[in-house]
This record gives C-alpha cells, structure tokens and sequence, in this order.
C-alpha cells in the first residue's frame, strides 16, 4: 500500500459493544497483512483504528477484550508477513457532530450506524424533494 503518511487512520461510526465490534478491524488488517511487498516490509504502515460511539456504549467490554483479539488475529496471520502494527482508541460521541480535524482520516466505516436514523437530514429531504418534484413533473 503506498501511502504518503506512514499512519493510515480508520474510523468505525457507530461501533457495537459485542462480539461483532472488532470485525471491521480485522478485515483492513487482513487485507493490509496481505497486501505487503518487500517496501512495506520494511517500513509498514501503522494503522489507528478509532471505534466511535455514543457515551453510552459499553466501551469498558471493548477494551477488556482487545488481549483476547490481538491473541487471535496474530494466531490466524500468516508467518511469512509481519502482521502490521496497529493501535484501537473508543471515541465517544455523536457522529452527527465533526469527531475529527479535516483530512485526518483515510477509511470511514458504519455497518449500521444509519439504520438508527429518527429522521431523514433536512440537506437529503431538500434533494429527495426537488428529485421527486422534477420526475412528476
């Protein structure tokens, strides 16, 4: 992977706090341990995973069981690729609201984050308005 900066920034909106929640994380590792040639061997790119949820979330099941997956991700890569570094942080919030300083991230994940949605945004109201107006029209 032939990144500009050697820290690739993944962020994972509106993460669960159960055995689902560090799924997403070890696919871009996968992908990422797989996808190494002798350069990135060398110097691999680190990678920081943010899991973002409301304050509410039980971040506490989170963090207990990231031994546990460390442990397991490494027992399932394979032996001639270094399995790259990789650094987890809970970010509590809302992600309605900006989390992160302009071009800071390079991945946004949600898997459900959208289905929790109580109300359409007005911005997408505004559009589905005008489209459905100009198609009837």
């Amino acid at each position: 992977m032939d990144l500009h900066q050697p820290v690739m920034t993944a962020v994972d909106l509106g993460c669960s706090s159960g055995k689902n929640t560090l799924f997403f994380v070890s696919k871009v590792i996968k992908v990422l341990g797989h996808d190494s040639d002798e350069k990135s061997r060398c110097n691999p790119v680190e990678l920081q995973f943010f899991l973002n949820g409301l304050p509410g979330n039980n971040f506490n099941h989170v963090f207990r069981s990231l031994e546990r997956f460390k442990e397991s991700i490494t027992a399932r890569h394979k032996e001639n690729t270094p399995l790259p570094p990789f650094y987890i942080a809970g970010l509590p919030g809302s992600y309605y609201t900006r989390l992160f300083p302009r071009q800071s991230c390079h991945l946004f994940h949600s898997s459900f984050c959208l289905h929790w949605r109580s109300r359409v945004p007005k911005l997408c109201r505004e559009h589905l308005h005008s489209c459905m107006s100009s198609t009837w029209s």
